[in-house]
Protein backbone atom coordinates (compact mmCIF):
# COMPACT_ATOMS: atom_id res chain seq x y z
CA UNK A 1 0.00 0.00 0.00
CA UNK A 2 1.36 3.41 -1.02
CA UNK A 3 1.07 6.49 1.15
CA UNK A 4 0.63 10.14 0.23
CA UNK A 5 -0.37 13.32 1.93
CA UNK A 6 -2.12 14.73 -1.13
CA UNK A 7 -3.50 12.77 -4.04
CA UNK A 8 -3.95 14.81 -7.23
CA UNK A 9 -6.12 12.87 -9.64
CA UNK A 10 -5.65 14.17 -13.15
CA UNK A 11 -2.35 15.10 -14.81
CA UNK A 12 -3.33 17.83 -17.18
CA UNK A 13 -2.25 21.43 -16.74
CA UNK A 14 -4.30 21.85 -13.54
CA UNK A 15 -3.17 18.61 -11.93
CA UNK A 16 0.49 19.06 -12.76
CA UNK A 17 0.42 22.66 -11.59
CA UNK A 18 -0.91 21.56 -8.20
CA UNK A 19 1.46 18.61 -7.98
CA UNK A 20 4.60 20.56 -8.90
CA UNK A 21 3.83 23.42 -6.56
CA UNK A 22 3.25 21.01 -3.69
CA UNK A 23 6.42 19.07 -4.47
CA UNK A 24 8.46 22.26 -4.79
CA UNK A 25 7.38 23.14 -1.26
CA UNK A 26 8.94 19.95 0.06
CA UNK A 27 6.03 17.60 -0.60
CA UNK A 28 6.38 14.02 -1.72
CA UNK A 29 4.19 13.87 -4.83
CA UNK A 30 2.69 10.89 -6.61
CA UNK A 31 0.65 11.61 -9.74
CA UNK A 32 -1.93 9.11 -10.99
CA UNK A 33 -3.31 9.55 -14.50
CA UNK A 34 -5.77 7.52 -16.53
CA UNK A 35 -4.35 8.73 -19.83
CA UNK A 36 -3.02 11.79 -21.61
CA UNK A 37 -4.86 15.05 -21.12
CA UNK A 38 -5.55 18.21 -23.11
CA UNK A 39 -1.86 19.12 -23.28
CA UNK A 40 -1.53 16.51 -26.02
CA UNK A 41 -4.18 17.98 -28.31
CA UNK A 42 -4.30 21.69 -27.44
CA UNK A 43 -2.62 24.09 -29.92
CA UNK A 44 0.14 25.09 -27.53
CA UNK A 45 -0.73 28.59 -26.33
CA UNK A 46 -2.00 29.49 -22.88
CA UNK A 47 -5.65 30.47 -23.22
CA UNK A 48 -6.64 32.79 -20.38
CA UNK A 49 -9.84 34.02 -22.07
CA UNK A 50 -10.89 35.21 -25.53
CA UNK A 51 -14.47 36.46 -25.52
CA UNK A 52 -16.06 38.02 -28.63
CA UNK A 53 -15.29 41.72 -28.71
CA UNK A 54 -12.69 41.54 -25.95
CA UNK A 55 -9.44 43.32 -26.85
CA UNK A 56 -7.30 41.27 -24.46
CA UNK A 57 -7.31 38.18 -22.30
CA UNK A 58 -7.49 40.41 -19.24
CA UNK A 59 -10.66 42.03 -20.55
CA UNK A 60 -12.11 38.54 -21.01
CA UNK A 61 -11.07 37.51 -17.50
CA UNK A 62 -12.71 40.60 -16.04
CA UNK A 63 -15.99 39.92 -17.88
CA UNK A 64 -16.03 36.25 -16.92
CA UNK A 65 -15.26 37.12 -13.29
CA UNK A 66 -18.49 39.09 -13.22
CA UNK A 67 -20.59 36.04 -14.14
CA UNK A 68 -22.17 34.43 -11.10
CA UNK A 69 -20.93 30.86 -10.74
CA UNK A 70 -17.95 31.16 -13.11
CA UNK A 71 -14.66 29.92 -11.58
CA UNK A 72 -13.04 33.27 -12.39
CA UNK A 73 -15.45 34.85 -9.91
CA UNK A 74 -13.00 33.75 -7.21
CA UNK A 75 -9.95 32.73 -9.28
CA UNK A 76 -9.36 35.87 -11.38
CA UNK A 77 -6.96 37.29 -8.82
CA UNK A 78 -4.88 34.10 -8.93
CA UNK A 79 -4.12 34.32 -12.65
CA UNK A 80 -1.20 36.81 -12.72
CA UNK A 81 0.92 34.94 -10.17
CA UNK A 82 0.00 31.56 -11.66
CA UNK A 83 1.01 32.71 -15.15
CA UNK A 84 4.27 34.12 -13.79
CA UNK A 85 5.00 30.76 -12.16
CA UNK A 86 4.26 28.87 -15.36
CA UNK A 87 6.40 31.29 -17.37
CA UNK A 88 9.35 30.74 -15.02
CA UNK A 89 8.87 26.97 -15.04
CA UNK A 90 8.76 26.75 -18.83
CA UNK A 91 11.60 29.21 -19.21
CA UNK A 92 13.86 27.03 -17.06
CA UNK A 93 13.25 24.26 -19.61
CA UNK A 94 14.17 26.55 -22.51
CA UNK A 95 10.53 26.88 -23.58
CA UNK A 96 9.82 30.56 -23.04
CA UNK A 97 6.26 31.89 -23.07
CA UNK A 98 5.74 35.20 -24.86
CA UNK A 99 2.89 37.63 -24.17
CA UNK A 100 0.72 38.55 -21.21
CA UNK A 101 -2.91 38.85 -20.21
CA UNK A 102 -3.01 42.58 -20.97
CA UNK A 103 -1.57 42.18 -24.48
CA UNK A 104 -3.89 42.44 -27.50
CA UNK A 105 -5.54 39.26 -28.71
CA UNK A 106 -4.07 38.65 -32.18
CA UNK A 107 -5.38 36.60 -35.09
CA UNK A 108 -2.92 33.69 -35.36
CA UNK A 109 -2.93 31.47 -38.51
CA UNK A 110 -3.98 27.84 -38.14
CA UNK A 111 -3.19 24.79 -40.25
CA UNK A 112 -6.60 24.92 -41.97
CA UNK A 113 -6.12 28.49 -43.11
CA UNK A 114 -8.31 30.09 -40.46
CA UNK A 115 -7.09 32.16 -37.51
CA UNK A 116 -7.51 31.87 -33.76
CA UNK A 117 -7.18 34.61 -31.16
CA UNK A 118 -4.16 34.36 -28.87
CA UNK A 119 -1.97 36.55 -26.69
CA UNK A 120 0.30 34.12 -24.78
CA UNK A 121 2.23 31.72 -27.00
CA UNK A 122 5.35 29.55 -26.83
CA UNK A 123 8.45 31.27 -28.17
CA UNK A 124 8.31 29.10 -31.29
CA UNK A 125 4.93 30.58 -32.22
CA UNK A 126 5.54 34.11 -30.97
CA UNK A 127 6.58 35.65 -34.29
CA UNK A 128 2.91 35.50 -35.28
CA UNK A 129 1.91 37.94 -32.50
CA UNK A 130 3.07 41.38 -33.76
CA UNK A 131 0.64 43.27 -35.98
CA UNK A 132 1.33 42.84 -39.69
CA UNK A 133 3.00 45.73 -41.50
CA UNK A 134 1.36 46.86 -44.78
CA UNK A 135 4.24 45.58 -46.95
CA UNK A 136 4.85 42.22 -45.24
CA UNK A 137 4.66 38.82 -46.90
CA UNK A 138 3.48 35.71 -45.10
CA UNK A 139 5.18 32.59 -46.46
CA UNK A 140 3.37 29.33 -45.78
CA UNK A 141 6.15 26.76 -46.03
CA UNK A 142 5.97 23.03 -45.40
CA UNK A 143 7.30 19.65 -46.49
CA UNK A 144 5.98 18.52 -49.86
CA UNK A 145 3.40 15.76 -49.45
CA UNK A 146 3.00 16.17 -45.68
CA UNK A 147 -0.67 15.34 -45.21
CA UNK A 148 -1.25 17.53 -42.14
CA UNK A 149 0.02 20.80 -43.65
CA UNK A 150 -0.90 21.85 -47.20
CA UNK A 151 0.66 25.27 -47.94
CA UNK A 152 -1.45 26.02 -51.04
CA UNK A 153 -4.76 25.31 -49.28
CA UNK A 154 -3.75 27.24 -46.15
CA UNK A 155 -2.64 30.23 -48.22
CA UNK A 156 -5.83 30.21 -50.28
CA UNK A 157 -7.96 30.43 -47.15
CA UNK A 158 -5.78 33.05 -45.50
CA UNK A 159 -6.03 35.30 -48.57
CA UNK A 160 -9.69 35.86 -47.68
CA UNK A 161 -10.02 39.06 -45.73
CA UNK A 162 -12.63 37.50 -43.42
CA UNK A 163 -10.02 35.04 -42.13
CA UNK A 164 -8.24 37.85 -40.26
CA UNK A 165 -11.12 38.90 -37.98
CA UNK A 166 -10.84 42.56 -38.92
CA UNK A 167 -7.19 42.75 -37.81
CA UNK A 168 -4.10 43.69 -39.81
CA UNK A 169 -3.08 41.14 -42.40
CA UNK A 170 -0.08 40.47 -44.66
CA UNK A 171 -0.01 42.24 -48.02
CA UNK A 172 0.97 39.01 -49.76
CA UNK A 173 0.62 35.35 -48.85
CA UNK A 174 2.82 32.83 -50.66
CA UNK A 175 2.68 29.03 -50.50
CA UNK A 176 5.87 27.00 -50.83
CA UNK A 177 6.12 23.21 -50.55
CA UNK A 178 9.68 21.93 -50.16
CA UNK A 179 11.11 18.48 -50.83
CA UNK A 180 12.92 17.55 -47.65
CA UNK A 181 15.67 14.91 -47.50
CA UNK A 182 14.73 11.27 -47.16
CA UNK A 183 10.96 11.60 -46.77
CA UNK A 184 9.70 11.41 -50.35
CA UNK A 185 6.99 8.78 -50.64
CA UNK A 186 6.45 8.44 -46.89
CA UNK A 187 2.67 8.83 -47.04
CA UNK A 188 2.07 8.15 -43.35
CA UNK A 189 4.59 10.68 -42.09
CA UNK A 190 3.32 12.35 -38.91
CA UNK A 191 4.26 15.59 -37.21
CA UNK A 192 5.96 13.54 -34.51
CA UNK A 193 8.10 11.79 -37.14
CA UNK A 194 9.19 15.15 -38.56
CA UNK A 195 9.92 16.54 -35.10
CA UNK A 196 12.24 13.63 -34.37
CA UNK A 197 14.01 14.21 -37.68
CA UNK A 198 14.49 17.89 -36.80
CA UNK A 199 16.04 16.79 -33.50
CA UNK A 200 18.91 15.30 -35.56
CA UNK A 201 21.43 18.13 -36.25
CA UNK A 202 22.59 16.85 -39.65
CA UNK A 203 19.09 16.32 -41.06
CA UNK A 204 17.96 19.62 -39.55
CA UNK A 205 20.70 21.58 -41.31
CA UNK A 206 19.94 20.01 -44.69
CA UNK A 207 16.19 20.55 -44.32
CA UNK A 208 16.54 24.19 -43.28
CA UNK A 209 18.92 24.81 -46.19
CA UNK A 210 16.32 23.40 -48.59
CA UNK A 211 13.61 25.64 -47.11
CA UNK A 212 15.82 28.73 -47.17
CA UNK A 213 16.79 28.24 -50.83
CA UNK A 214 13.17 27.75 -51.87
CA UNK A 215 12.02 30.90 -50.07
CA UNK A 216 14.96 33.11 -51.10
CA UNK A 217 14.30 32.37 -54.75
CA UNK A 218 10.68 33.49 -54.61
CA UNK A 219 10.08 36.04 -51.85
CA UNK A 220 11.73 39.42 -51.32
CA UNK A 221 11.18 42.21 -48.83
CA UNK A 222 9.97 41.96 -45.22
CA UNK A 223 8.05 38.89 -44.17
CA UNK A 224 7.50 35.99 -41.80
CA UNK A 225 7.40 32.24 -42.34
CA UNK A 226 4.64 29.94 -41.07
CA UNK A 227 5.92 26.39 -40.56
CA UNK A 228 4.14 23.30 -39.29
CA UNK A 229 4.71 22.78 -35.56
CA UNK A 230 7.39 20.12 -36.03
CA UNK A 231 10.56 22.02 -35.05
CA UNK A 232 11.87 19.35 -32.73
CA UNK A 233 10.48 17.53 -29.71
CA UNK A 234 13.36 16.88 -27.30
CA UNK A 235 15.67 19.57 -28.72
CA UNK A 236 13.17 22.25 -29.71
CA UNK A 237 15.18 25.27 -28.45
CA UNK A 238 18.15 24.27 -30.62
CA UNK A 239 15.95 23.61 -33.65
CA UNK A 240 14.18 26.95 -33.25
CA UNK A 241 17.51 28.78 -32.93
CA UNK A 242 18.80 27.07 -36.08
CA UNK A 243 15.63 27.97 -38.01
CA UNK A 244 15.91 31.61 -36.97
CA UNK A 245 19.56 31.69 -38.01
CA UNK A 246 19.13 30.02 -41.41
CA UNK A 247 15.74 31.10 -42.74
CA UNK A 248 15.44 34.52 -44.42
CA UNK A 249 12.46 35.67 -42.33
CA UNK A 250 11.30 35.13 -38.76
CA UNK A 251 9.67 31.68 -38.51
CA UNK A 252 6.70 30.69 -36.38
CA UNK A 253 5.10 27.32 -35.83
CA UNK A 254 1.47 26.61 -36.69
CA UNK A 255 -0.26 23.96 -34.57
CA UNK A 256 -1.32 20.78 -36.33
CA UNK A 257 -3.87 18.07 -35.64
CA UNK A 258 -3.17 16.04 -32.49
CA UNK A 259 -0.85 14.97 -31.10
CA UNK A 260 0.21 18.57 -30.58
CA UNK A 261 3.99 18.99 -30.57
CA UNK A 262 3.84 22.27 -28.58
CA UNK A 263 1.54 20.49 -26.13
CA UNK A 264 3.88 17.51 -25.86
CA UNK A 265 6.76 19.86 -25.09
CA UNK A 266 4.68 21.56 -22.39
CA UNK A 267 3.81 18.23 -20.83
CA UNK A 268 7.40 16.99 -20.96
CA UNK A 269 8.66 20.16 -19.27
CA UNK A 270 6.08 19.91 -16.48
CA UNK A 271 6.74 16.21 -15.99
CA UNK A 272 10.48 16.89 -15.70
CA UNK A 273 9.82 19.64 -13.17
CA UNK A 274 7.64 17.31 -11.13
CA UNK A 275 10.32 14.63 -11.11
CA UNK A 276 13.04 17.17 -10.30
CA UNK A 277 11.22 17.90 -7.07
CA UNK A 278 10.88 14.20 -6.25
CA UNK A 279 7.35 13.74 -7.55
CA UNK A 280 6.07 10.59 -9.20
CA UNK A 281 3.81 10.22 -12.22
CA UNK A 282 1.86 7.01 -12.81
CA UNK A 283 -0.31 6.68 -15.93
CA UNK A 284 -2.68 3.73 -16.05
CA UNK A 285 -6.17 2.74 -15.09
CA UNK A 286 -9.16 4.70 -13.82
CA UNK A 287 -8.99 5.86 -10.21
CA UNK A 288 -11.82 5.43 -7.69
CA UNK A 289 -12.30 6.62 -4.13
CA UNK A 290 -14.95 6.93 -1.42
CA UNK A 291 -15.94 9.73 0.91
CA UNK A 292 -16.06 8.28 4.41
CA UNK A 293 -18.51 8.95 7.22
CA UNK A 294 -16.12 11.60 8.56
CA UNK A 295 -16.44 13.59 5.32
CA UNK A 296 -12.94 12.76 4.15
CA UNK A 297 -11.34 10.62 1.47
CA UNK A 298 -8.80 8.27 3.01
CA UNK A 299 -7.66 6.24 0.01
CA UNK A 300 -7.80 5.89 -3.75
CA UNK A 301 -7.84 2.66 -5.72
CA UNK A 302 -6.85 1.76 -9.28
CA UNK A 303 -6.64 -1.53 -11.14
CA UNK A 304 -3.03 -2.65 -11.55
CA UNK A 305 -1.57 -5.41 -13.72
CA UNK A 306 -1.64 -8.14 -11.07
CA UNK A 307 -3.44 -6.55 -8.14
CA UNK A 308 -5.34 -3.47 -7.07
CA UNK A 309 -3.20 -0.41 -6.43
CA UNK A 310 -4.21 1.36 -3.20
CA UNK A 311 -3.00 4.78 -2.16
CA UNK A 312 -3.80 6.25 1.25
CA UNK A 313 -3.91 10.02 1.19
CA UNK A 314 -4.36 12.88 3.58
CA UNK A 315 -5.92 15.09 0.91
CA UNK A 316 -7.03 14.83 -2.71
CA UNK A 317 -6.97 17.20 -5.68
CA UNK A 318 -9.39 16.21 -8.43
CA UNK A 319 -8.21 17.55 -11.79
CA UNK A 320 -9.69 14.93 -14.10
CA UNK A 321 -11.27 17.27 -16.67
CA UNK A 322 -14.90 18.00 -17.36
CA UNK A 323 -17.22 16.22 -19.75
CA UNK A 324 -14.56 16.39 -22.50
CA UNK A 325 -11.81 14.99 -20.29
CA UNK A 326 -13.65 12.01 -18.85
CA UNK A 327 -13.95 13.44 -15.36
CA UNK A 328 -17.71 13.52 -15.89
CA UNK A 329 -19.78 10.93 -17.75
CA UNK A 330 -23.41 10.87 -18.81
CA UNK A 331 -25.52 7.74 -18.57
CA UNK A 332 -28.57 6.64 -20.52
CA UNK A 333 -31.17 7.50 -17.83
CA UNK A 334 -30.04 11.12 -18.07
CA UNK A 335 -27.70 11.77 -15.17
CA UNK A 336 -24.18 13.19 -14.99
CA UNK A 337 -21.63 11.46 -12.76
CA UNK A 338 -18.24 12.57 -11.46
CA UNK A 339 -16.09 9.51 -12.04
CA UNK A 340 -13.67 9.34 -9.08
CA UNK A 341 -15.67 10.11 -5.92
CA UNK A 342 -19.22 10.23 -7.26
CA UNK A 343 -19.58 13.92 -6.39
CA UNK A 344 -22.80 15.63 -7.52
CA UNK A 345 -22.53 17.38 -10.88
CA UNK A 346 -24.09 20.73 -11.70
CA UNK A 347 -25.12 20.70 -15.34
CA UNK A 348 -27.97 21.17 -17.82
CA UNK A 349 -31.12 19.09 -17.73
CA UNK A 350 -31.09 16.01 -20.03
CA UNK A 351 -33.44 17.74 -22.46
CA UNK A 352 -30.73 20.31 -23.15
CA UNK A 353 -27.79 17.96 -23.63
CA UNK A 354 -28.02 17.92 -27.42
CA UNK A 355 -28.19 20.72 -29.99
CA UNK A 356 -30.19 20.93 -33.18
CA UNK A 357 -27.50 23.22 -34.61
CA UNK A 358 -23.95 21.91 -34.10
CA UNK A 359 -22.63 25.43 -34.79
CA UNK A 360 -24.86 27.18 -32.29
CA UNK A 361 -22.83 30.23 -31.12
CA UNK A 362 -23.97 29.59 -27.55
CA UNK A 363 -21.91 26.40 -27.57
CA UNK A 364 -22.60 22.93 -26.21
CA UNK A 365 -24.53 23.21 -22.90
CA UNK A 366 -22.74 20.20 -21.41
CA UNK A 367 -19.49 22.13 -21.56
CA UNK A 368 -20.52 24.05 -18.43
CA UNK A 369 -21.17 20.89 -16.40
CA UNK A 370 -18.93 20.38 -13.41
CA UNK A 371 -18.52 20.19 -9.67
CA UNK A 372 -19.51 23.23 -7.62
CA UNK A 373 -17.07 24.42 -4.97
CA UNK A 374 -16.61 27.11 -2.38
CA UNK A 375 -13.89 29.74 -2.76
CA UNK A 376 -11.38 27.29 -1.30
CA UNK A 377 -12.13 24.76 -4.06
CA UNK A 378 -13.88 22.33 -1.69
CA UNK A 379 -16.83 20.53 -3.35
CA UNK A 380 -20.33 21.59 -2.30
CA UNK A 381 -23.82 20.51 -3.31
CA UNK A 382 -25.17 22.44 -6.34
CA UNK A 383 -27.51 25.21 -5.28
CA UNK A 384 -27.05 24.36 -1.59
CA UNK A 385 -24.27 26.44 -0.03
CA UNK A 386 -23.06 24.94 3.18
CA UNK A 387 -20.47 22.59 4.56
CA UNK A 388 -18.17 21.00 1.97
CA UNK A 389 -19.02 17.48 0.88
CA UNK A 390 -15.42 16.37 1.43
CA UNK A 391 -13.25 18.60 3.55
CA UNK A 392 -9.93 17.23 2.34
CA UNK A 393 -10.76 17.39 -1.40
CA UNK A 394 -10.02 20.25 -3.80
CA UNK A 395 -11.39 20.57 -7.35
CA UNK A 396 -9.24 22.07 -10.12
CA UNK A 397 -9.29 22.72 -13.86
CA UNK A 398 -12.14 22.06 -16.25
CA UNK A 399 -13.90 19.88 -13.67
CA UNK A 400 -15.00 23.15 -12.04
CA UNK A 401 -18.63 23.95 -12.89
CA UNK A 402 -19.86 27.08 -14.62
CA UNK A 403 -17.22 27.65 -17.29
CA UNK A 404 -17.28 27.29 -21.08
CA UNK A 405 -13.58 26.49 -21.30
CA UNK A 406 -13.66 25.82 -25.06
CA UNK A 407 -16.07 28.51 -26.20
CA UNK A 408 -14.66 31.24 -23.93
CA UNK A 409 -11.07 30.00 -24.26
CA UNK A 410 -10.45 30.28 -20.52
CA UNK A 411 -9.48 26.69 -19.76
CA UNK A 412 -5.73 27.19 -19.30
CA UNK A 413 -6.19 30.22 -17.09
CA UNK A 414 -8.66 28.39 -14.86
CA UNK A 415 -6.31 25.38 -14.79
CA UNK A 416 -3.19 27.18 -13.59
CA UNK A 417 -5.12 29.45 -11.21
CA UNK A 418 -7.07 26.62 -9.57
CA UNK A 419 -4.05 24.30 -9.50
CA UNK A 420 -2.04 26.99 -7.75
CA UNK A 421 -4.80 27.75 -5.26
CA UNK A 422 -5.33 24.05 -4.51
CA UNK A 423 -1.62 23.61 -3.80
CA UNK A 424 -1.52 26.64 -1.52
CA UNK A 425 -4.62 25.46 0.34
CA UNK A 426 -3.24 22.00 0.99
CA UNK A 427 0.35 23.00 1.67
CA UNK A 428 -0.86 25.11 4.55
CA UNK A 429 -2.33 22.12 6.36
CA UNK A 430 -0.47 19.39 8.25
CA UNK A 431 -0.11 16.02 6.52
CA UNK A 432 -2.36 13.22 7.63
CA UNK A 433 -1.48 10.01 5.86
CA UNK A 434 2.28 10.20 6.46
CA UNK A 435 4.57 12.01 8.86
CA UNK A 436 6.38 15.12 7.69
CA UNK A 437 5.77 14.61 3.98
CA UNK A 438 3.31 15.78 1.36
CA UNK A 439 2.51 13.61 -1.63
CA UNK A 440 0.46 14.55 -4.64
CA UNK A 441 -1.19 12.05 -6.87
CA UNK A 442 -2.35 13.43 -10.18
CA UNK A 443 -4.70 11.29 -12.15
CA UNK A 444 -5.57 11.98 -15.71
CA UNK A 445 -2.69 12.77 -17.99
CA UNK A 446 -0.85 15.62 -19.21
Amino acid sequence: MARADVAVVGAGLAGLTAAIRLAAGGARVHVLATGHAATHWAPGGIDLGALPGAASSQASIDRLAGIDGHPYAFLAGEVPAALAWLRATMGSAGLDLVGDAADPLRAIPTSIGATRLAAVLPDGMAAALPAWAPDETLVICGPAGFRDFWPAAIAANLRREASWRGQSRPERIEAIAVELPGIAGRHNLSGLDLARLFDEPAWRATALDAMARAIEGRVHGPGRIALPAVLGLDDHPAVLAAARARLPFAPFEVALVPPSLPGLRLFAALRSELRRHGGRLQVGEAVRGTIGADGRVAELRATAAAREFVLTAGSVVLATGGIAGGGIVADRPGSLTETVLGLPVDGPEPGHWLLNDPFDPAGQPLESAGVRTDSRLRPVAPGKPGAPLAGNVRIAGSLLAGQRYLRDRCGDGVAIASGSLAARELAGRPPVASQGSVAAIAGGVG
